[in-house]
């Protein structure tokens, strides 16, 4: 129920409602409140062509969430995730998600043998804090997926945290939100993504290259997002990725540097 609080809340501050709900348990549903809620955002990005790429492509921008008191459904950075635990602060689940394959690419990595996108099948373990004020908040999360249709990438396993505050000083609907996270994977992962066979290096001219497990990536991101009504919002997106180890010695990364960027319009239930 936390983010009906958070919805609830957002429209309580905007309207100058706010001391009024703050002086309500979370644990409590106000009369009409429905046990749904939920958000979408929507808008265009600007993605590396695949990892480790210098060039970037624009793509359509999608994330939400849809609970059910505790119970929810997410989608978030190509992954769908339902957590089926009963808890406002513990959430655990199974996890279903998407790899880019390497289709259009401008450069030597083109000569290799085509890499198909990849369906990923697995779990997380997520720990929310929400305050009184629940427009802040802290989340940690941990996922672990692997490759299961498609291209048998190997595993990875991401951990990520995220503080969330309002800028006061703007007004009380611009929420900001910044995360940092790592990410490490296995060889075979590192193999399919960075690695470079003879024949790889025969069709392209690049040195053969075998790569071990091991951290593959660091980064952090920046979301802003501003309130134009309880249910309206416009928001940025931006992020950046510094490629580790093997991943950033390989001959297939072409900048260690990996940047994201995105413009979306969200609706909150």
């Amino acid at each position: 129920m936390r983010i009906v609080w958070r919805a609830l809340a957002i429209s309580a501050f905007l309207s100058g409602a706010a001391a009024q709900n703050a002086d309500t348990p979370a644990s409590e549903t106000p009369q009409g409140t429905s046990n749904w809620a939920g958000y979408a955002s929507l808008g265009a990005s600007l993605i590396p062509e695949y990892e480790g790429a210098s060039a970037y492509v624009l793509m359509p921008y999608v994330e939400g969430r849809l609970n059910y008191q505790n119970y929810y459904a997410r989608f978030e950075g190509g992954a769908l995730r339902f957590n089926v635990i009963d808890d406002e602060a513990f959430h655990a689940g199974p996890l279903i998600g998407f790899r880019r394959g390497r289709g259009n690419v401008y450069n030597a990595v083109r000569a290799f043998k085509h890499l198909d996108d990849t369906e990923t099948a697995s779990g997380f373990i997520e720990w929310e804090h929400v305050a009184k004020d629940p427009r802040s908040g802290e989340t940690v999360y941990l996922a672990a997926d692997n490759a299961v249709y498609g291209e048998k990438g190997g595993w990875q396993l991401s951990l990520r945290g995220t503080a969330r505050r309002p800028i006061e000083a703007i007004n009380p609907g611009f929420i900001v939100s910044l995360t940092g996270d790592v990410s490490w994977v296995s060889r075979p992962y590192a193999r399919m993504y960075y690695g470079v066979t003879p024949s790889d290096t025969a069709a392209s001219g690049l040195s053969t290259y075998t790569p071990g497990d091991g951290f593959n990536r660091v980064g952090v991101a920046l979301s802003v997002d501003q309130f134009l009504s309880r249910h309206f919002s416009i928001g940025a997106r931006g992020y950046y990725g510094r490629m580790l180890g093997d991943a950033a010695a390989s001959p297939v990364t072409i900048s260690s540097n990996q940047f994201f960027a995105g413009l979306v319009a969200g609706y909150v239930l």
